[in-house]
């Protein structure tokens, strides 16, 4: 009886446990004009809110269920101070500030190929992903690398890739953190030769923003874009634009290759030629859509003192058009569309510019039959050159620079022994680099400079054989044109020199006997 009693005592004595003030989150981040509703738990109303920065507007809701905390245009950190009735307490860190950068969860990106390999491809989807992902003023963006697809793609196939991507904030930001999932495909579209020859070599040295060339690409009229500058003196880009001269939808295929920048104005100019050889040859471009509205910034390359950027783009409009391809040199900071309109900067009085008819030049055909005499031509040389389209225009493309060589090769052995066949390349106005495409099998000639028979390649005839083969050329920017190149049965000089060699690019001086 007593011990009922005495815990009736007991019971009545004890005071119910009262739930602690809480709440869902202790830390808020908002971007500007956002708003978040933070759930209350445990809290006797009303609510009292105190800001330490009133960096944001808070409310409460009557019953002390929930917080209302929506950013101004403000941006920073603060701390909110949530007191109810009883003097329970809780603190709310708050950040207000715009995310590092929009990353794109999906896209499509159409290409061209015959068939598309694949270290092409994954640069591809990384140059459009990279084109995509938007970052603010400070903020870093760290494209993931793209795994090499295991075959090459062909036309009217399909691939998709995943690529991740961190923005970084560098704590002014939100940093961003996610992927893009890229869908190509590949349409099918017959190679194309350009007929016309956008030539920008006039600056060679830009020392000011504006206006490097300006042409037009219709539709019926695909044309090739070959331009070749280096800086002055304080940094800039520099920028190719494609704009739609049409209200009505455009699509343009484009077929670039880049290179630089580089003080190597001579390695430059061999790799500009060695990409698009090989990328021409696989048809391997992108199909875009342009709008008058919006400018495609198809290349944006930087450049510092003495740096040189050079870059070949073929371009053919699908449908719609015509478009504007404009050609710009812009200083860091500076929005290219501001400058698109402007006037085409002076020259510097080489006249290396200018649009030019290369439809049918370029192409020949050399024959040679084993025992016979050799078989040469001579490209790059003043005489023929490609004709300006404005014939009362100074620009002019001595060294037919942009344009595709195509030597059809007839190789003949009519002797009963095996024969041999060599291609070389002769340098006849100066230091000179070649590259060449036989076949579709990529060949470097370094840098020569003496009037020798540098090989090429080789063709082992067999006795009575008849064979053909295909070699395609571009001049090498920086390189002094014209060269010649043939066909011998004596055998030519293995392989370029050292350039401080002797008979090198450029030989060292040499110590008189009496030093």
């Amino acid at each position: 009886m007593h011990a009922l009693l005495l815990a009736v005592v007991i019971a009545q004595a004890t005071p119910t446990a009262v739930p602690a003030l809480g709440v869902s989150t202790t830390a808020v981040n908002l971007n500007p004009a956002q708003q978040q509703i933070v759930a209350v738990t445990g809290a006797t109303p009303p609510l009292q809110l105190t800001l330490d920065r009133k960096l944001v507007v808070v409310s409460a809701a009557s019953d002390g269920t929930s917080l209302t905390i929506a950013a101004t245009q403000a941006t920073g950190t603060d701390v909110l101070h949530v007191t109810d009735a009883t003097g329970a307490t809780a603190d709310i860190a708050v950040r207000v500030a715009f995310n590092a950068g929009t990353i794109v969860p999906q896209t499509t990106l159409t290409i061209t190929g015959d068939p598309a390999q694949p270290d092409w491809l994954a640069q591809e989807v990384t140059d459009w992903v990279t084109r995509l992902t938007q970052a603010m003023p400070g903020a870093q963006i760290t494209i993931g690398a793209v795994s090499l697809p295991p075959a090459p793609l062909g036309p009217g196939g399909t691939a998709q890739f995943t690529v991740p991507i961190q923005i970084a904030g560098n704590g002014q930001y939100f940093d961003q953190s996610g992927s893009t999932t890229v869908t190509v495909q590949n349409t099918p579209l017959q190679p194309f030769l350009p007929g016309l020859l956008f030539y920008d070599d006039d600056p060679e040295h830009v020392s000011q923003d504006g206006v490097l060339f300006r042409g037009t690409v219709s539709l019926a009229a695909p044309a090739r874009l070959y331009y070749y500058h280096d800086d002055l003196a304080d940094p800039r880009r520099l920028v190719v634009a494609l704009r739609s001269s049409s209200q009505d939808p455009t699509s343009v295929q484009l077929i670039e290759a880049t290179a630089g920048p580089n003080i190597d104005v001579m390695q430059v100019g061999q790799s500009v030629s060695k990409r698009f050889l090989l990328t021409k040859n696989q048809h391997e471009g992108i199909v875009l859509d342009l709008s008058s509205d919006e400018p495609y910034l198809m290349t944006d390359l930087p450049m510092t003192a003495r740096q040189l950027v050079a870059g070949t783009a073929d371009l053919r409009v699908l449908s719609g058009g015509p478009i504007d391809v404009t050609v710009l040199t812009v200083s860091p900071g500076v929005d290219p569309r501001a400058l698109l309109d402007g006037p085409v900067l002076p020259g510097d009085g080489h006249h290396r510019t200018g649009a030019f008819s290369i439809a049918g030049f370029g192409s020949e055909s050399l024959s040679y039959s084993a025992g016979g005499p050799d078989a040469t031509t001579v490209i790059g040389d003043t005489d023929p050159t490609p004709p300006n389209v404005t014939p009362s225009a100074d620009g002019r493309d001595y060294g037919d620079y942009g344009v595709l060589h195509t030597i059809d090769l007839t190789l003949a052995n009519p002797s009963a022994v095996a024969a041999t066949a060599y291609m070389f390349l002769q340098p006849l106005a100066g230091p000179a680099r070649g590259t060449f495409l036989i076949d579709g099998n990529v060949v470097d000639i370094g840098c020569v400079r003496v009037p020798s028979r540098y090989q090429i390649t080789a063709f082992a005839l067999q006795p009575g054989q008849t064979s053909h083969a295909v070699l395609q050329t571009m001049t090498d920017g920086g390189s002094f044109y014209p060269v010649r190149l043939g066909v011998t049965a004596t055998a030519p000089v293995p392989s370029a020199p050292p350039v401080n060699a002797p008979d090198g690019c450029f030989p060292k001086p040499q110590a008189s006997p009496d030093q």
